[in-house]
């Protein structure tokens, strides 16, 4: 029981600890490099919960015969637009009392 015990610790504790850049990890490889495409997720959430406004026509597949049949998340990776580091230092420094 003891050694059952010590093996769940030891594999929560790998699961949580950070892992080395370009260190192999089982079947998957980590890489920890800094994304520099501007890009993020964004996520949107409709919740048509008791609309009566319009028929959802949207989603074609099998009904859950839920609030699920009314509910849709949307994932999306967008360009994210904004200045650049040099840009936002110059107009900080700018603004400092002197």
């Amino acid at each position: 029981m003891r050694t059952v015990a010590f093996a769940a610790l030891f594999a929560s504790a790998a699961s949580f600890a950070p892992a080395l850049s370009g260190m192999r990890t089982g079947a998957t490889s980590l890489n920890m490099a800094m994304d520099k495409s501007g890009r993020a997720p964004v996520i949107t959430v409709f919740d048509h919960r008791g609309c009566t406004a319009h028929k959802n026509t949207d989603y074609t597949g099998p009904k859950a015969n839920g609030m699920e049949d009314e509910q849709c998340v949307k994932v999306q990776s967008v360009k994210i637009a904004g200045p650049d580091a040099d840009t936002v230092l110059r107009d900080s420094l700018a603004t400092l009392k002197k």
